[in-house]
C-alpha cells in the first residue's frame, strides 16, 4: 500500500513541475481531475512557489485547493520534504522516510498545514506559516506542501487510499550562499524512443538532439538560461536554440539534463555548436562541440547513378566509332 501511495504522490508532483496555474492529479489517469477512492479530486495552485527569508525570519505563503468533485471533501495537509530525482529530468523526489532534518530540509519548518473542509466546487485557501531558524544554514531548503482528499465519512480511515497533490515550496535563506553551476557534458545525439537517446555526432540528416547536463556544486537552486547557436562551415548561423526556456531548477548536489532539438532535416557539412548559458545575476557557463552531417545514402546513390552514366556513356561513344569506322570502310 505504501508503495501505491508513493506512486500516486509522485504522479501529483509532476503535474506541479509542468509549471500550469492550476494542477490537477488523477489515480491512475492523469488527464482526468479525479483523484483517490470513490472519484475524490483536489486542484491545486501554484505549482510552485519561490521564497527568500533571512534567518529568524517567519514567512507566510498562501496555496489554493479546490474541489473539482460534486461531493464533499476534506483536504488534508502535510509537509514533506523533497529532493532532485535520478533521472535527471527535473522530476522532484519526496523524502518520505526522512525522518530527522537534512542539510536541505524545509519540513520541520512549517509548524501545520491546516485541513480544508470543501464543499462541492469549493475554492479555499490555505494560509502556510514557515518559521525559519535564527541558526539556519544559508542557501535552498526544499519542500512540499501537499493535500489528500478524504470523504467526510472516511476521514481518519481512507487517507491511504487516496492520491495527494503538492505545491513545491524553494526556499532560499539569505546569506554566505554559494552559486557554483558546472557544465558536465555538451552532446549530439539521437533520442530513438522515450527514455533512449543514443550519442553521436555524425548524422545522416537532421533532426539532430542536443543534450546539455548541469552540476550544481553550490548551496542553492539555479535556474539556468541561455541557448546554443548553431553554425555551418562557413560561419554562418543556421538555428538558435534555446535551452531551459521553460525556467527549470537545477538543485544542490544534483545534475540536470536539458534536451534541445535542432530541426532542420536539409543539413549538410559540418556544424559548430556553442552553448552560453547564464545564471546567478551574470555567471556564465559556455562549451563547443561539433559534428557532421551527411547524407551518405543518397550521396552512394548519386555516386553508382554516376557510374552507371559514365559507363553508358563510354559504351554508346564505343558503338559511335566503330559505327563511324564501319561506314569509313565501306567508301
Amino acid at each position: 500500500m505504501r508503495k501505491w501511495l508513493l506512486s500516486g504522490i509522485v504522479g501529483a508532483l509532476g503535474l506541479g513541475m509542468a509549471f500550469l496555474p492550476w494542477a490537477a492529479v488523477a489515480a491512475p489517469a492523469a488527464s482526468s481531475a479525479a483523484a483517490g477512492s470513490g472519484g475524490q479530486g483536489l486542484e491545486i495552485s501554484p505549482p510552485v512557489i519561490e521564497l527568500t527569508a533571512d534567518p529568524g525570519q517567519t514567512i507566510t505563503t498562501q496555496i489554493r485547493v479546490r474541489n473539482v468533485t460534486q461531493g464533499e471533501l476534506i483536504a488534508k495537509g502535510k509537509t514533506d520534504d523533497f529532493g532532485a530525482g535520478t533521472d535527471e529530468g527535473g522530476q522532484p523526489k519526496l523524502l518520505l522516510d526522512e525522518t530527522g532534518a537534512t542539510r536541505y530540509s524545509l519540513k520541520f519548518w512549517v509548524p501545520s498545514v491546516p485541513d480544508l473542509d470543501l464543499a462541492p466546487q469549493e475554492l479555499k485557501t490555505a494560509t502556510i506559516k514557515i518559521v525559519v531558524p535564527a541558526n539556519a544554514e544559508p542557501g535552498g531548503h526544499y519542500g512540499v506542501v501537499r493535500f489528500t482528499a478524504v470523504p467526510p465519512n472516511l476521514n481518519g480511515t481512507g487517507v491511504a487510499l487516496s492520491a495527494s497533490v503538492g505545491t513545491l515550496v524553494l526556499l532560499k535563506v539569505s546569506g554566505a550562499v554559494t552559486d557554483n553551476l558546472n557544465l558536465v557534458e555538451l552532446s549530439t545525439g539521437l533520442r530513438t524512443s522515450p527514455g533512449t537517446f543514443v550519442k553521436q555526432n555524425f548524422f545522416e540528416h537532421g533532426p539532430v538532439d542536443l543534450v546539455v547536463r548541469l552540476r550544481n556544486d553550490g548551496s542553492v537552486h539555479e535556474d539556468p538560461r541561455g541557448s546554443i547557436v548553431v553554425t555551418n562551415m562557413l560561419g554562418r548561423t543556421v538555428s538558435t536554440v534555446p535551452v531551459n526556456d521553460k525556467g527549470g531548477n537545477v538543485l544542490p548536489d544534483s545534475i540536470r539534463r536539458f534536451e534541445q532539438r535542432l530541426d532542420q532535416k536539409q543539413l549538410f557539412g559540418r556544424y559548430t555548436a556553442k552553448l552560453a548559458i547564464k545564471y546567478a545575476d551574470g555567471k556564465a557557463i559556455s562549451g563547443t562541440l561539433s559534428f557532421w552531417v551527411v547524407p551518405w545514402k543518397l550521396l552512394l546513390l548519386m555516386l553508382l547513378g554516376l557510374v552507371v552514366l559514365f559507363y553508358l556513356l563510354r559504351l554508346g561513344l564505343r558503338r559511335y566509332n566503330a559505327h563511324i569506322i564501319a561506314q569509313a570502310k565501306r567508301r
